[in-house]
């Protein structure tokens, strides 16, 4: 029989060794992962050895073992290799890196985003560039004038570019006196001119300044020799002369506010004619036939014009003349030595200008009101001598409709003449005219026009005329036939002609053709 000491500590023993084991399976239950293999292994290897042996295998000992893997080297390796691939809540600090990666790629498509904005940003840039295809536009405007000779093969496009243009045109025109004039007659004549102009700001870096060139021909016979009209029934009836007719340098200020224009000038380029008095052919439409004196075709002179166009709507301009042809000094063929010599006078003119658009359809309209004197001396017409005559003028065109664009109906416009000028000197006093205008009168013909004038002319007391005016009624169509060639019939009935009582009235037919090249 063992003693009671032995069966005691013995029976002591068994009792801590199954509590050790309950204690350890009681670890090995915990929700914690990284500890649960450790734990296990750590109780089955310390506790297989104490049962041999008991001394080492002592309570205090055993519960020491059991708590101090936690704190072991075996204990600190279970947590630095399982817990980082298993634990979701102890490695997620360690994990909030990787999503920061993950993150990156998202603000990283927007910037691509932002950067083809400014692409689409761009784009309309490029979009005005084809504004620049207005340059060409540019280049087609001299197109139209280039006439029946064309562009000389591009030469013409060339030399414009460059700042130099050539225009030369041929007007021939046939007149037959059907009834009443002097004569029953039919005659022809033409006129040749030879146009160029030179661009200083492109030639030479001049700005706004522009010389010019005019030279022409006159051949045939004066048709208002067979009518003996005093009016003169067509605009390019003359004697025969050959010259260089106005070279002249034109010099703009201020943005086109101040103008100065010298040379050997028309002055009816400048002053006296009405707007829209361009279809006729008949001289008095260009100017009242009461400014006798004018320094005009075919007698332009040597002068000076300085000019103020503040705005579009008004302008001022006044010119001072070589007024030496009254003296009968034919002013067309010379130079400028009668000008700055001992001229027997000069004339001066001044016009005064406003332009304005009326109505919601902005028809054009305008009105000029001029005054013009001559220094020289001249015969009264009660006898006698006078120094010096003047006179006044006036104009007034509006467009009465204009079509739509695309639409026919064409333009529409009037223009109206009044003339006085001093009855003691000028062998005519007073003068009215007035014209209507259809340019576009047939709609399967834009370019051609249809034109109407009248123009009555009182005649002074003591200037030796035995009716006291003159009156011509006119009838004319401008026909485009196409580009460079152009027919004007005209017809024509004037009443009293050349003043002359003895004289039936005159009807005429003309035919005008003008070529440009």
């Amino acid at each position: 029989m063992r003693p009671p000491r032995i069966v005691a500590l013995a029976a002591l023993l068994s009792i801590c060794v199954a509590c050790g084991s309950g204690h350890a399976r009681k670890l090995a239950s915990l929700p914690n992962s990284t500890t649960k293999k450790s734990s296990s292994s750590l109780s089955f290897a310390s506790f297989a050895a104490p049962v041999p042996a008991p001394a080492p295998v002592v309570a205090p000992v055993v519960a020491q073992a059991v708590v101090a893997p936690t704190e072991s080297p075996v204990v600190q390796t279970t947590e630095t290799v399982a817990p980082q691939p298993a634990e979701g809540p102890q490695s997620a600090p360690k994990e909030t890196p990787a999503p920061e990666p993950v993150a990156t790629p998202e603000p990283v498509q927007p910037e691509p985003a932002k950067i083809e904005e400014p692409a689409k940003a761009d784009e309309p840039a490029k979009a005005e560039e084809p504004a620049k295809a207005e340059e060409p536009a540019k280049a087609e405007a001299p197109a139209p004038t280039y006439g029946l000779a064309g562009g000389w093969g591009g030469v013409r496009g060339y030399l414009l570019e460059h700042g130099f243009t050539i225009d030369f045109s041929v007007t021939y025109e046939m007149n037959s006196v059907l009834s009443g004039g002097v004569r029953e007659e039919t005659s022809a004549h033409a006129l040749y001119d030879l146009t160029s102009s030179f661009d200083l700001d492109r030639i030479a870096g001049w700005k706004d300044a522009q010389l010019s060139f005019e030279a022409y021909v006159t051949s045939g016979h004066n048709p208002s020799e067979n009518v003996g009209d005093f009016q003169s029934f067509s605009n390019i009836s003359a004697v025969e002369v050959a010259q260089i007719a106005q070279v002249f340098y034109e010099q703009w200020f201020g943005e086109h506010v101040w103008r100065l224009k010298l040379g050997k000038m028309d002055a009816n380029s400048d002053f006296g004619a009405p707007a829209n008095g361009t279809e006729s052919i008949h001289s008095a439409s260009a100017f009242s036939p009461t400014c006798f004196t004018m320094v005009t075709y075919p007698n332009p002179a040597t002068g000076i014009i300085a000019g103020w166009v503040p705005n579009e709507h008004w302008s001022l301009n006044v010119g001072m003349y070589d007024g030496a042809a009254m003296a009968g000094v034919n002013t067309g063929s010379v130079g400028p030595a009668s000008f700055f010599g001992d001229p027997p006078g000069f004339f001066y003119i001044g016009e005064l200008g406003h332009r304005w658009k009326a109505g919601t359809s902005e028809l054009v309209g305008g009105a000029t009101l001029g005054a013009w004197h001559h220094t020289g001396d001249f015969d009264n017409n009660s006898g006698g001598t006078t120094h010096g005559t003047t006179g006044f003028y006036a104009t007034l065109d509006q467009e009465l409709s204009r079509a739509a664009e695309g639409q026919s109906g064409g333009t529409k416009s009037i223009f109206l003449q009044l003339g006085f000028a001093d009855p003691d000197v000028a062998p005519s006093d007073r003068h009215l005219g007035a014209g209507f205008h259809w340019a576009g009168c047939c709609s399967a013909r834009p370019d051609d026009a249809l034109g109407v004038y009248i123009s009555s002319l009182h005649f002074s007391d003591g200037a030796g005329f035995t009716a006291s005016s003159e009156t011509a009624y006119e009838l004319s169509y401008t026909c485009q036939c196409c580009s460079g060639v152009t027919l004007r019939p005209d017809l024509q009935y004037i009443t009293s002609p050349g003043g002359d009582a003895s004289l039936d009235d005159a009807l005429v037919f003309s035919l005008r053709r003008e070529l440009g090249f």
